[in-house]
This record gives C-alpha cells, sequence and structure tokens, in this order.
C-alpha cells in the first residue's frame, strides 16, 4: 500500500488543494485491555486491509498511521471524480468496514464484551504541502498544514457528538451535489480564529438520483436509524431498476464499480441482484452482488449481507463460493465472487431427478462442503438446490450464505417472528422457529438428495403449513425401490430426532464405506 500511495503524491514542498480524512478508532484502549497482543494484531491487520483496498480504490494517499488512527489524503486526479468527493465516499467505506470489525469481533470473542467497536471521522478541505521528515532510509512522508489539523479535531469531536463521520462546510461545497446530511453544527478551539461549520454527512447520490428526489419533493427511502451508541456509518441503497437492461456493460446508468466492467444481468435474490462482470486487470469473469433495498446498519439485510461476506471470507474449500472482494461506491454495497457457468442443481433435477451417480457425487462433495463449514462454526440454515451451484467441470459449490450464522448466533432469545429457510427442504426445528445446529443442515440436504434422486419434493401440500406439517409430523419419504438401498442413509439424515442424524463427519465416512455403485 505504501508504494501504491507514494506515487500518487504531489510534489515535495508544493501547496495543493486537497481531502484530508481523519480516522480514529473508538475507545481502543478497551481492546487493548481485553485482548492478548497476539489477537490484537490480527483484529488489526484485517480492519487495516480492508482500509488500505478502499483508500486505493478511491485513489488516495495514506500519509500516516498508529495503531488507533490514521490520516488519508485526496488531491485532484486526471480523469477522478472530485477529490473531496472520493474522500467522503472513502469515508462511508471506512465506517462500514469498522460496523464489519465489529462483527468479526463478537464472532471471535464472544465473552470479552467487546461490542463497542466504531470509529470517529473527521474530514476538511484546504491547502497542503507535502514534506518528507527523517533521515535516509528511514524517510517518512508526511501531509501537513491545516487542514489536516481540523480533520484530527473533527474526528476526535466525533465522540462528542455521537456522528460516525463529521465533515466540515468546504468539504461538503468542494464534493458536489448530491450529499446528504442530518445534523449541523459548530466546532471550535482555542487555536481556531473562528468555528468550523460541519455536518454530520449519511448519504452520497450521483446527480441524477438527486434530482429525483427533487422532483420528488421527499426522501427516498435509502437509510435507516441505527442502534443507539453503536452507529458506524450509514450506506447508500441499490435502485434495481436502474440495473434492469438486459446488457449493461456500457450503461451510464449501471453503478461504476472501479475495477470491474458489468456484461450483464444474472439473476436476482430476496435481498441481492447478480451481474456477471469482468475484472479489468486480468479480463476474469466474475459475479458481483449487489445489495437490493435500504441499506443501514441496522437493517436485516445488511446484516444478512454483511454477514455474508464475513463468513465466506473465512471459508476456503473447493465445494464452497469462493469471494474476492467487497466495497462500497456512492450507489451500492458489494460483493464479487466466483461466477459459476455451470448454473444451479435444481436445472439439472428438473422434474425426473439425476442420474443416482451425479446425485451421490454432488451429495458426497456437499458434505465434504459441510465438514469444512461446520468445523468453522457456521451453519448455512438455506440448503436446497438453488443454492448449490456447479462449475463447467460438475464441481458441486454450495453457495448463498445470506442467511448463515455462527452457532452462538443461531439460539433464539424470544419469541420468533419468522422462519429463514425454504419450506421444502427446511428442518422440523426451522419449522418451530427453534434453536439450530449442524445437524439442521444434514436433514436439508437430506431433502434435497431425496430430489436429487427422485426429482419430487420429499413432502408436497397445498399450502406452506400442510408442508410444515410433514415436515414435523409425516414419516421420512421413502425412495424408490431402484434407490432402496440408499433408504437407510435418508432415514438417518432426515430423522425428526435430530440427536439421530449423522454429523457431516460421519455422513463422509459412511459414503466413504459404501462401495456400491448408487
Amino acid at each position: 500500500m505504501k508504494g501504491k500511495a507514494k506515487s500518487n503524491e504531489p510534489g515535495q514542498g508544493e501547496p495543493i488543494e486537497a481531502t484530508v480524512v481523519s480516522v480514529i478508532i473508538r475507545d481502543f484502549i478497551h481492546l487493548t485491555e481485553r485482548l492478548s497482543s497476539t489477537s490484537l494484531v490480527v483484529l488489526m491487520r484485517d480492519y487495516y486491509e480492508k482500509v488500505c483496498v478502499q483508500v486505493e480504490q478511491q485513489q488516495g494517499v495514506l500519509t500516516s498511521i498508529s495503531n488507533h488512527s490514521m490520516v488519508v489524503t485526496f488531491s485532484e486526479v486526471a480523469g477522478a471524480d472530485a477529490h473531496a468527493r472520493r474522500a467522503l465516499r472513502c469515508a462511508l467505506a471506512i465506517a462500514l468496514i469498522a460496523y464489519q470489525t465489529r462483527f468479526w469481533i463478537k464472532q471471535a470473542f464472544p465473552d470479552q464484551g467487546l461490542d463497542r467497536f466504531g470509529v470517529g471521522i473527521g474530514i476538511h478541505s484546504g491547502e497542503l504541502i507535502f514534506a518528507e521528515f527523517g533521515l535516509a532510509p528511514h524517510i517518512q512522508h508526511v501531509a501537513s498544514g491545516h487542514a489536516v489539523s481540523i480533520s484530527s479535531l473533527l474526528s476526535v469531536k466525533s465522540k462528542e457528538l455521537d456522528w460516525n463521520i463529521v465533515c466540515s462546510e468546504q468539504a461538503l461545497n468542494a464534493a458536489g451535489q448530491g450529499v446528504q446530511t442530518r445534523r449541523r453544527t459548530l466546532i471550535g478551539a482555542d487555536w481556531l480564529n473562528e468555528p468550523v461549520n460541519v455536518a454530520e454527512v449519511v448519504v452520497i447520490r450521483d446527480e441524477e438520483e438527486e434530482a429525483a428526489v427533487a422532483k420528488s419533493g421527499k426522501m427516498l427511502e435509502t437509510t435507516l436509524e441505527f442502534e443507539r451508541g453503536t452507529r458506524s456509518g450509514r450506506y447508500p441503497a441499490f435502485d434495481p431498476e436502474r440495473s434492469a437492461a438486459e446488457d449493461c456493460g456500457h450503461s451510464a446508468d449501471f453503478p461504476a464499480i472501479p475495477g470491474y466492467r458489468c456484461l450483464r444481468p444474472l439473476g436476482k435474490g430476496g435481498m441481492s441482484r447478480v451481474f456477471l462482470v469482468e475484472r479489468l486487470r486480468d479480463s476474469a469473469q466474475l459475479a458481483l452482488k449487489f445489495a437490493d433495498g435500504s441499506v443501514s446498519e441496522d437493517s436485516e439485510m445488511l446484516y444478512r449481507f454483511v454477514e455474508e461476506y464475513g463468513l465466506l471470507e473465512q471459508l476456503h474449500h473447493p465445494n464452497v463460493l469462493q469471494i474476492y472482494d467487497q466495497g462500497v461506491t456512492d450507489d451500492v454495497l458489494f460483493i464479487v465472487m466466483e461466477y459459476l457457468p455451470g448454473g444451479t442443481l435444481k436445472h439439472y433435477i428438473g422434474n425426473k431427478g439425476m442420474e443416482p451417480e451425479r446425485a451421490w457425487n454432488v451429495l458426497r462433495e456437499m458434505v465434504q462442503a459441510l465438514v469444512e463449514v461446520h468445523r468453522m462454526g457456521i451453519i448455512h440454515r438455506d440448503i436446497k438446490p438453488e443454492n448449490i451451484m456447479l462449475r463447467n467441470d460438475g464441481t458441486a459449490v454450495l453457495g448463498d450464505f445470506g442467511v448463515a450464522r455462527r452457532l452462538y448466533k443461531a439460539h433464539h432469545p424470544g419469541p420468533i417472528e419468522y422462519i429463514v429457510g425454504t419450506p421444502y427442504f427446511m428442518s422440523p426445528e426451522q419449522a418451530l422457529g427453534d434453536t439450530e445446529d449442524e445437524s439442521t443442515d444434514i436433514y436439508s440436504m437430506g431433502a434435497v438428495f431425496f430430489n436429487m434422486l427422485t426429482g419430487e419434493k420429499p413432502y408436497k401440500g397445498e399450502s406452506l403449513e400442510e408442508i410444515v406439517q410433514q415436515h414435523l409430523h409425516a414419516p421420512v419419504p421413502k425412495l424408490p425401490s431402484r434407490h432402496r438401498h440408499l433408504q437407510f442413509i435418508l432415514d438417518r439424515m432426515m430423522s425428526k430426532d435430530r440427536e439421530q442424524r449423522y454429523s457431516a463427519v460421519e455422513l463422509l465416512d459412511v459414503l466413504g464405506e459404501l462401495h456400491v455403485t448408487p
């Protein structure tokens, strides 16, 4: 990152107009008191690696960094957006990264009470000078000027204000149209000649969307309120209507993602849209998933979207979908992932089912994936043919971890208001809204196995209630006589009593010992 940053620096000693982003980690001493040095290094490395990716994408220069703070500068770049606009975009992304880091901390250290990780970000535009300090070979390239001092002041004041992003009026004016603010105030200090007008920045929109807001005379539903005291940023929604064209490769309406070119839509899920894109640096074809609808910290959609990336990022297995990148732009929250042109398992099952040997191979590969997923303490919770995809070589891949959870998060402390899962393949405990565990995935995989062999759903009904009642009370469905030798496996996988179900490791051993041709 340092090499990249240096290449963007203006000439030494030449005053320039730029925007400074100062970021501090709040209550950092709280982390140092409760975590070992090793754990703290792992945490901070993950945080700063993600931040540096965003700085590079927005063509910023990292000019100062410590264990709890950093300063990033943005100057004019030919062909790029205004420096203040890129700075604000980067600030929103850093706020999202802080939110992701809080998820990571809760998962990694559930008993440490570390639920307050957050950042304060100050932004100011003004004159800077880049200078070199120190003796060779330990030369430091530092940005100096009044703008640096003011941005640092604003980041410190962010905690007192309970804002995530405190932006000066100068930076707002330099950023152009489409910057949405919520609250405004004045900030003063003994060394300031006059107070600084500041605003809390929550969203950046492009000119087209801003015009639509002005015309309608009302706010678009792009943000929601945050949980008090834990806010870490607000992010704009992705409007799916703007990306509905069949060919988005050259559409001005398609959100610009640095380093990627959109080729065509691939599909739409319950909380996202997926597009085929080309990665410009190597022409690789990948799938890019956009968050659909309102994106805010306390929305269930954002929780699932961020959680999916956080979980998949930790899973490295040939039968689990691979994640390559994530980020935030003016328009969208996105994840870049492996593109699987083979389609989904549902297409291959059809109405008649699959060849027994192929179904057996898919089952074995999915169980191999579940061994690793469960080893990492994750349950998928929505295993169905649509979430099992195929590579060109026929390898089965488990994807769509949008409703997956860490095991300790799968416990329900109160009444269940909704059921997570797909009715035809959900487990009895999911139907009851009961606590889920690894055996939940085994049940659903058993239902998929029945579907693969027969082309039929394990249970049928005229309504959701009828299907759910069968999951709760009906006997395990019987396989046709030609597959009867596999019934004992299905009986254990789809047992109503979860204690009777195989674990993923046990099931993999059984499949390995069964030396008969399915």
